[in-house]
């Protein structure tokens, strides 16, 4: 970082020593430039604020356009930043090819993060049109990215693999985070969960290291997505909140946005209606003000989510369905869609939603999804139910998802006992409560539990509690670190009667009686 930082003090003060109009715009233009990398975005619009007054010149123009809405990206309208970033790569592709593509790319994510799909497919649109047979490795990587998520987000899954999977190919050979960005969101796309997590911190790493610290936060996003994907909450939890306050810190409010929703559905996903929810309400002021219909549809999501926990599946029905939203996240979504359609007696609704997450998930193969894809048949088929149960089962196994093998035993159990089966059912929802436990999930818990009881259980539920949750232990770490429980809500997000809550079971789980206690404990 502190490369970058006295690059960008070398040219304002080169700029300062020179009287030629162009050439002290130019070197405003790098410094603004660096100054944006390094994480000092008004620093960089104060500079081209200066720099603009003194060039006419189309090229530098076109320059000062990319780094003003590369800054947009961050903390402004994100429509507005997508076209100011395509007029920069329409007049860049002549003379700063690499830069063009660049802007393409930017642009792109700011068509996403707005939800504009007709803006995403023009970007796409053109990347097609430049594209050259001799495409260096850098600028093939990115131009292949947009066209294959431009045909992933209009359903064309045959032909966003093969780009998806060159994509992932080229970023082993192409240095620095941008391209690790971009291949640790194709193999996302693609169901390698894997890939994607270990690209994304592959991304974060080389972001650090080479000082652009304004890539951090989007390179964290994917790795709490990746982490969520693999049922690894702790690794979520973790990324999503190192992704907050690295965004905070550099004032990246629309990448605040995103972590803060991925954090909700972290929540939400768990059971934990009152964290969510007040996660949701955090972000939803900006969300609105800016158009970030992304984080906006993962809100509705993880609303949705809280929805289903608490029984109000018509609810959780109509936000889902009803919201305008991301394209591809509501193919996500998509299995909430079919259990809340499910629970109101509208199969057919549910059936509509799973037809183009299945032709996701049967295209890329990825277990997990496809996992995913048979728990929805078997919610909405009764002669197939169980063999499709049974291979989501199998499948989630196979990827270790454990959360969501869980969930598929919770509403198996309870159609096994519905079904008056009740040995099978026990069976089932034993698995269920013990993995509920494991993740210290305690509304799933109760539920499976309940679930259990009802069909016929004598022994009590089994009682393999870790000590702390991935929550719990941060917020353990921070009492440990003189942190006040107010501080420590605003730090981790969480309302001050959420944060007592939790450190009412952790000493209640640690055998303490005080924070001094605590820390003894942790120490």
């Amino acid at each position: 970082m502190r490369r970058l930082r006295h690059r960008a003090r070398d040219h304002d003060r080169a700029a300062r020593l020179t009287t030629d109009p162009e050439q002290k715009a130019r070197r405003l233009l790098n410094a603004a430039a660096d100054h944006w990398a390094h994480g000092a975005p008004h620093r960089a619009r104060a500079v081209l604020r200066t720099a603009v007054r003194l060039t006419d010149t189309q090229e530098l123009k076109a320059l000062m356009d990319l780094v003003v809405g590369g800054i947009d990206l961050g903390e402004s309208l994100p429509d507005v930043a997508a076209d100011r970033l395509m007029r920069a790569a329409r007049n860049l592709v002549g003379t700063r090819r690499g830069l063009a593509v660049a802007a393409l790319g930017f642009a792109g994510e700011a068509a996403s993060i707005a939800g504009d799909h007709r803006r995403y497919s023009a970007v796409a649109e053109f990347a097609r049109e430049i594209r050259r047979a001799d495409e260096p490795a850098d600028t093939r990587l990115t131009l292949g990215h947009l066209t294959g998520m431009a045909a992933t987000f209009e359903g064309r899954h045959d032909e966003a693999l093969p780009a998806l999977r060159e994509v992932i190919g080229l970023a082993q050979h192409v240095p620095g985070p941008q391209a690790r960005i971009w291949a640790s969101q194709a193999a996302y796309v693609l169901g390698d969960a894997v890939g994607s997590y270990e690209m994304a911190t592959s991304a974060v790493t080389a972001a650090r290291e080479s000082g652009f610290t304004a890539l951090v936060p989007w390179a964290l996003v994917y790795r709490a997505l990746s982490a969520l994907m693999l049922d690894q909450h702790a690794a979520a939890l973790t990324a999503a909140t190192e992704g907050v306050h690295a965004a905070t810190a550099i004032g990246q409010h629309n990448a605040v946005v995103d972590h803060l929703t991925i954090l909700a559905l972290l929540a939400a996903l768990r059971g934990d209606a009152e964290t969510a929810l007040h996660r949701i309400e955090a972000a939803a002021e900006h969300i609105t003000q800016r158009g970030l219909t992304r984080p906006g549809t993962f809100g509705a999501w993880a609303f949705a989510c809280v929805d289903l926990a608490q029984d109000r599946p018509a609810d959780a029905l109509d936000r889902l369905r009803l919201h305008p939203g991301h394209a591809g996240i509501k193919v996500m979504a998509a299995p909430q869609v079919v259990e809340a359609a499910v629970a109101c007696g509208q199969p057919s609704t549910g059936d509509r939603a799973l037809q183009p997450y299945e032709r996701w998930a049967e295209t890329t193969g990825s277990p997990a999804r496809l996992a995913l894809s048979h728990r929805c048949h078997g919610l909405l088929e009764s002669g197939t139910a169980d063999e499709h149960f049974e291979e989501a089962i199998r499948l989630h196994r196979a990827s270790g998802t454990a959360m969501e093998l869980a969930k598929t035993e919770l509403l198996y159990g309870n159609r096994l006992r519905r079904s008056r089966k009740p040995k099978a059912a026990r069976e089932h929802l034993r698995d269920a409560v013990r993995i509920f436990q494991s993740y210290q999930a305690d509304h799933w818990v109760a539920r499976a539990s309940a679930e259990l009881r009802a069909a016929g259980d004598t022994t009590g539920e089994p009682n393999d509690r870790p000590e702390l949750t991935p929550q719990q232990a941060q917020i353990a770490r921070l009492v440990a670190e003189g942190a006040t429980n107010r501080e420590i809500a605003a730090r981790l997000f969480l309302s001050h009667r959420t944060v007592e809550h939790h450190l009412r079971n952790i000493f209640a789980r640690l055998g303490v009686r005080s924070r001094v206690e605590l820390t003894r404990r942790l120490d």
